[in-house]
């Protein structure tokens, strides 16, 4: 407290000297607010009282008075001198507000220590039961572990005691049963959730999973870094007519075959329905990567497809949107099909860049 005392003297010092009482008043108020002060008072050499604060503090703890009294009943008094000349005095009263909140840790630390004790205490005791109980234990945790995770793989343990190894006999013939009819269950699930996800002519993602992957592109935050291409039959309705459903449904699969080759393995391709295909590419770094894909992708058509022995010639049309330019799924959805109904519009195998709103053909 006299460091604290000196410090706050040498501060106030011009302060006094000139009379300045609104200075004083604010550095004592900093002090006070700073410091484990209970009041500060600032005398003239001529017994004018220049400043005075006091800190109050509602409902001390009885501990903080008895502290108080102990070590704070006599204050700090500190002559403010310039030039050798007395120009008044410093009165600090301390409190104990630091000695308290240091008692409090203490005592928090104690109560810790109590409660770890306790715990260490229960828990040796707990160590006894559990050697008490070794002969029964196994059993009853792995038939919990079973019930709480479905784990029919696991088998109850063999055990010393007849009786209990003879329940154990007939448990374990149980859970071969129940393990053989959950693994049906589990292939039976796995096809379903498999034809509820995919195309049942191309066995590609559908159009519930490609909005799926599409959402996850955005949250995880890589779209930046992606393109989506919407791809139209440009004469599936002609083939369809002139050759059949059946030949529609060959030149389906064979422009997934063949779009599926063109595509890195890491781009992800879905028909939307009807003729129409989706492809998310990814890695995209600028737009000669999209062109050359693109025309990977248009190439790939040039050759027809022999269905009875007759060649059927056919196309498709690309429409092209960039997901950065895209501040929704949904819109970059809507850009692209805007570019590729805008691609059907020009000659077969041209494809079109949607970007910042405007149009530009390749």
């Amino acid at each position: 407290m006299s460091i604290l005392s000196g410090s706050l003297a040498e501060r106030i010092q011009p302060a006094v000297v000139f009379h300045d009482t609104y200075t004083i008043q604010k550095i004592l108020t900093e002090y006070a607010e700073q410091y484990p002060i209970h009041s500060i008072q600032v005398i003239a050499t001529n017994g004018e009282v220049l400043s005075t604060i006091h800190h109050h503090q509602n409902a001390l703890p009885f501990i903080q008075y008895l502290l108080d009294w102990l070590y704070f009943r006599e204050p700090v008094t500190v002559e403010i001198q310039h030039q050798q000349q007395n120009f008044g005095q410093l009165v600090v009263y301390g409190n104990a507000s630091t000695h308290v909140s240091f008692f409090y840790t203490i005592l928090l630390a104690l109560t810790i220590s109590f409660i770890l004790l306790l715990a260490s205490l229960f828990w040796s005791a707990n160590a006894v039961y559990r050697h008490l109980m070794k002969a029964v234990n196994p059993l009853v945790q792995t038939t919990q572990t079973i019930s709480t995770n479905k784990n029919y793989q696991l088998r109850l343990p063999s055990s010393e005691i007849s009786e209990f190894q003879e329940i154990n006999r007939v448990v374990n013939e149980l859970l071969d049963k129940i393990e053989a009819s959950t693994r049906a269950l589990q292939h039976e699930n796995h096809q379903l959730s498999h034809q509820a996800r995919h195309d049942g002519l191309t066995q590609l993602p559908n159009r519930e999973y490609f909005h799926q992957m599409l959402a996850q592109s955005f949250a995880q935050g890589t779209q930046d870094s992606i393109a989506l291409l919407f791809i139209d039959n440009d004469n599936f309705k002609e083939i369809n007519d002139r050759h059949g459903h059946a030949a529609g449904d060959a030149v389906l699969l064979e422009m997934a075959k063949r779009l599926r080759q063109a595509l890195n393995q890491h781009d992800f391709m879905s028909r939307l329905g009807g003729d129409e295909f989706a492809i998310i590419v990814k890695n995209i770094e600028d737009h000669h990567d999209l062109i050359r894909i693109s025309e990977n992708l248009l190439h790939c058509c040039r050759q027809p497809l022999i269905f009875n022995h007759h060649p059927i010639y056919f196309s498709f049309s690309i429409g092209i949107a960039l997901a950065q330019s895209a501040s929704s799924p949904e819109m970059l959805i809507n850009n692209a099909d805007m570019a590729m109904y805008k691609a059907k519009q020009l000659a077969q195998h041209w494809y079109i860049f949607a970007e910042h709103g405007r149009m530009a053909k390749g």
